[in-house]
């Protein structure tokens, strides 16, 4: 059994994460286990008066592959690897970055933790192989004999059919607990429960890994989530940048694009005022059951005056942004964001202008899948409607 101290440092804390935590939160947990158990060797050093965290070495040797991982996500942003860190600048990257950084991180500990004998796979790859083999040859063959039934409907079925059954036979691969690796998860789980861990508990790193929430520490900085603001050094020195969204619906337009929505709004809005004018003609509001109707009348038309009112500004701010130059905003990039979906994608970029706002825009996707935080961007910006003309990645 697992009891002592001695037990629970048998093994680097990180490995406790992947021996207790569900593997959506291995990562997250692993990785800020691995950076206070590399402030309890002295690898960084954490100031928590004013929150930040430095290497004293840049290149520290005799860390294991995962450790490096963590380490080199720490200082990435610190030119020279060892500067001061605020701890909320510790940034993966964009949300796509981000989830390749947890998956190369979760890989890299299960490898150490197989080399060492701690997990194996639920099934050995030979079982898996056999598995997928008559798997494969049932669903394939019964597509073929639902097509040659003529009935491809009920192909498409079985396809999907196929894919729901397949989730079980994926999670084959996952490791689990095996030989010392099983006493030592009992040990480690039991830390959940355990009273009084906090800042300065050598078990501090090990409570953390297994998920317990010891008082005095925040969220993981390599967990998933937003936050309204990010992390700028554009002048040197770190500062904090609120970061929001342009304000008003069309927002992040073309000129010319707000400039054509007037063709199919002025026919939409046209038939609407007819309509209109039809039904307030032939109202008599001498009667009181007609109230009703006035009211909805009334409200029609004062919908009319507003969406006219809004559609007109919205083709004079296109008119004026089809004339004027372009207003250059230039700076460091401190937020990516993608909102991916089935028909359209948008991807979103901040720079930090020295301002204490930065404003995401609309940006290519091929120019998002470029960019690395901190790297200098302008964009050229349509002044009314904040439309990117033009974006490249400049030197500072």
């Amino acid at each position: 059994m697992v009891n002592s101290l001695t037990d629970l440092a048998a093994e680097r804390p990180a490995l406790a994460a992947l021996l207790v935590q569900p593997p959506s939160r291995v990562a997250a947990a692993g990785a800020y286990a691995t950076m206070l158990d590399l402030v309890a060797r002295g690898v960084l050093v954490v100031n928590a008066t004013a929150g930040t965290v430095q290497a004293p070495q840049p290149d520290p040797a005799g860390l294991a592959p995962f450790e490096k991982h963590v380490f080199d996500a720490v200082v990435a942003r610190e030119p020279g690897r060892s500067g001061s860190i605020p701890l909320g600048a510790i940034d993966l990257g964009s949300p796509e970055q981000s989830r390749q950084w947890h998956q190369r991180f979760t890989g890299l500990l299960g490898e150490a933790a197989t080399a060492r004998g701690l997990v194996r796979p639920r099934a050995p790859l030979g079982v898996r192989v056999v598995l997928w083999i008559v798997f494969t040859v049932l669903w394939v063959g019964a597509v073929a004999v639902a097509w040659q039934a003529g009935r491809p409907q009920l192909g498409i079925g079985v396809v999907l059919v196929a894919g729901l059954v397949s989730l079980p036979l994926r999670m084959l691969k996952g490791l689990v607990p095996h030989g010392q690796g099983t006493q030592l998860a009992a040990g480690y789980a039991r830390l959940r429960a355990e009273p009084g861990i906090g800042p300065g508990d050598p078990r501090l790193a090990y409570a953390v890994a297994v998920g317990a929430g010891p008082p005095g520490l925040g969220a993981s900085p390599f967990a998933y989530g937003t936050q309204p603001f990010a992390w700028s050094r554009r002048d040197g020195t770190w500062r904090r940048v609120a970061v929001v969204d342009g304000r008003g619906f069309a927002f992040g337009w073309s000129p010319w694009a707000a400039l054509g929505s007037l063709i199919p709004a002025a026919l939409f809005f046209g038939i609407w005022l007819v309509l209109l004018r039809m039904f307030s003609a032939d109202l008599d509001i001498g009667q009181l059951a007609d109230l009703w109707l006035v009211l909805l009348l009334g409200a029609g038309w004062v919908l009319w005056v507003l969406a006219v009112a809004g559609l007109v500004r919205i083709g004079w701010r296109g008119l004026h942004d089809a004339v004027r130059p372009a207003r250059v905003v230039a700076g460091p990039v401190i937020w990516l964001e993608s909102d991916i979906g089935e028909e359209n994608s948008t991807y979103r970029v901040a720079v930090d202008d020295g301002t204490d706002v930065a404003v995401r825009y609309q940006i290519a996707a091929a120019l998002y899948h470029q960019l690395r935080k901190d790297q200098w961007l302008r964009l050229e910006v349509t002044p009314k409607l904040s439309h990117v003309r033009r974006a490249e990645v400049v030197d500072r």
